[in-house]
């Protein structure tokens, strides 16, 4: 896996920030290292759950997010793109390419669903009008038999009564990012998949490039899931989970090419045509008030042309920053651009800030705002020390946190498992310079012996911080994301719960209504004789057996 990231986000994404909040991150510290002004925030939905905002403002011009959703984006275009026909129609009269098919409300059988079905001719696509990431969607669906088990599933299992039913058109899947008439990034997102070695097990493999995927900010809670779903693909494909695939064999996991579910990330960007990116930015355009948006596309194999399947007003930044494949696309910067066009040759700071420490206290609903302090003005140094002696478990690091304090530098100390201690600081050229010196002194009880002097060019963190040695930081890591893992499960269930809830109101609605109907109410006579006689037929059954 090419893990070619950009250079101002390497170790700056804290493990809050991984997965659904890369958007909501990168984009707002963007704009604080330009020197925008940065205030987070909560509102309670509907279902009285907590989201997340912030604002980024320059001179009183100010900007809200969602996530990667400005309000520049109107509400009407995300009514349009939250409802899949609806964004079909509005692509339609505009004249831009989109799959044949129709949509089907509540109130249409699944005979009529499946008549349609047959009349329209396999392979077909089967998806819920207002589902997210993926959920419910059946693609490449072969034969009647598998049309029928999977609107089962949709309507009667998953609850989306309003489906959509098109041709399904082969070719690879893209997400391309619309920014005002430009595209500035594209991700083939292909299924999840392993690659055979000719000795490993797809067991094995799926363990191995799950262990890959760990690594990635974006990918690391969206491991490939063995479930029934997986090992049905595995059969049709002649697989099993005990099967060793050849040499180089790519064996696909699943049918759709949703990163949740597994899928690779490849960035495509450089290999797109004039006329592939013409239709993504037509369709942004046909859409009243999107501006910025995440189309997704699928292109034949020539990737001459395409069909629009899906506009989202969220475009999501995480595949674009981290591919597992290919160069990283700075959304982020692109995005701030759009807003404050004003700032975009202001000079950015390599200062981050904490993700973890402004969650927290909103997560616990302590405050409801908080405003970011700006990042250390003027040019700012970063030097990396080692320091060789006696110099564990003698107060270095705390003395050398004082120190760091006093010259107002920002950076870290930190024991290696060799006995030195590592020293990162960044601050003014005086003051960075100064300091070698500083750790070249130490407190009382140690004796330095050398300190070695490298340039620093990662991200850091605001503030000075001790570090734990490298081995505890690793035991920590697995145990914050084994709990986040835990917790956004926990989050999806009660997301379904509530659903499921709502449902259930609103059959409850439909039976009432029903049973006070004035036709329900005429026909009792008649359903009372059918049940006795269906009585009486079942007593003489019995008697003849």
């Amino acid at each position: 896996m090419e893990q070619s990231w950009l250079k101002h986000l390497e170790g700056a994404v804290p493990t809050t920030g991984y997965g659904k909040k890369l958007s909501h991150y990168t984009i707002s510290l963007e704009g604080w290292r330009r020197g925008l002004s940065l205030k987070f925030y909560t509102v309670t939905d509907e279902e009285n759950l907590l989201k997340y905002r912030y604002s980024l403002s320059n001179n009183g011009k100010v900007h809200h997010f969602e996530s990667s959703r400005g309000d520049k984006i109107s509400d009407e275009a995300y009514e349009i793109c939250d409802n899949k026909h609806l964004t079909k129609e509005y692509l339609s009269m505009a004249g831009v390419p989109v799959p044949e098919g129709k949509r089907f409300s509540s109130y249409e059988s699944d005979h009529e669903v499946i008549s349609f079905a047959d009349q329209l001719g396999y392979p077909l696509v089967l998806k819920p009008t207002n589902a997210n990431g993926g959920k419910g969607v059946f693609s490449n669906i072969q034969s009647l038999q598998e049309f029928e088990e999977a609107l089962h599933y949709v309507r009667h299992e998953l609850a989306y009564d309003e489906v959509i039913v098109e041709e399904f058109v082969s070719g690879d899947e893209l997400r391309l990012i619309v920014i005002g008439d430009r595209v500035v990034g594209a991700l083939n997102r292909i299924p999840a998949n392993v690659v055979g070695d000719g000795k490993n097990s797809i067991k094995k493999l799926i363990k191995k490039k799950n262990a890959l995927r760990k690594k990635n900010p974006h990918l690391k809670s969206r491991p490939i899931k063995v479930d029934d779903e997986l090992k049905k693909v595995l059969r049709a494909s002649g697989f099993s989970m005990d099967s060793v695939p050849r040499d180089g064999e790519r064996v696909y996991l699943r049918l759709t090419s949703n990163l949740s579910t597994g899928g690779d990330s490849v960035d495509v960007t450089d290999q797109l045509s004039e006329d592939l990116k013409q239709i993504a930015i037509n369709a942004t355009k046909a859409i009243p008030g999107l501006g910025v948006s995440g189309i997704d596309m699928i292109v034949n194999d020539e990737r001459t042309t395409g069909v629009i399947i899906e506009a989202n007003t969220r475009p999501g930044l995480g595949g674009h920053l981290f591919p597992m494949h290919g160069a990283p696309r700075d959304i982020a910067k692109e995005i701030v651009d759009y807003y404050f066009p004003e700032t975009i040759n202001n000079k950015k700071s390599n200062i981050y800030f904490d993700f973890n420490d402004i969650i927290d206290p909103l997560k616990s609903r302590t405050v409801k705002e908080l405003e970011i302090s700006p990042p250390p003005s003027g040019e700012l140094v970063s030097k990396k020390y080692i320091v060789s002696g006696k110099v564990q478990k003698v107060g270095y690091r705390k003395w050398i946190k004082r120190q760091a304090l006093a010259y107002k530098l920002h950076g870290y100390v930190e024991n290696l498992d060799n006995g030195d201690v590592l020293v990162v600081a960044s601050g003014t050229n005086d003051a960075v310079n100064e300091f070698k010196f500083i750790c070249s002194e130490g407190p009382e009880k140690a004796i330095v012996e050398n300190v070695t002097e490298c340039e620093y060019e990662k991200p850091i963190k605001i503030g000075f911080h001790i570090l734990k040695p490298q081995s505890e930081q690793h035991n920590s890591f697995e145990k914050i994301s084994s709990l986040s893992t835990q917790s956004q499960k926990i989050n999806e269930l009660e997301k379904d719960k509530i659903r499921l809830e709502e449902e259930k109101v609103r059959l409850d609605k439909e039976y009432t209504k029903l049973m006070n109907s004035r036709m329900w109410k005429f026909t009792y006579p008649i359903r009372i004789v059918l049940d006795n006689l269906k009585r009486i037929m079942n007593n003489k059954s019995k008697e003849i057996s």
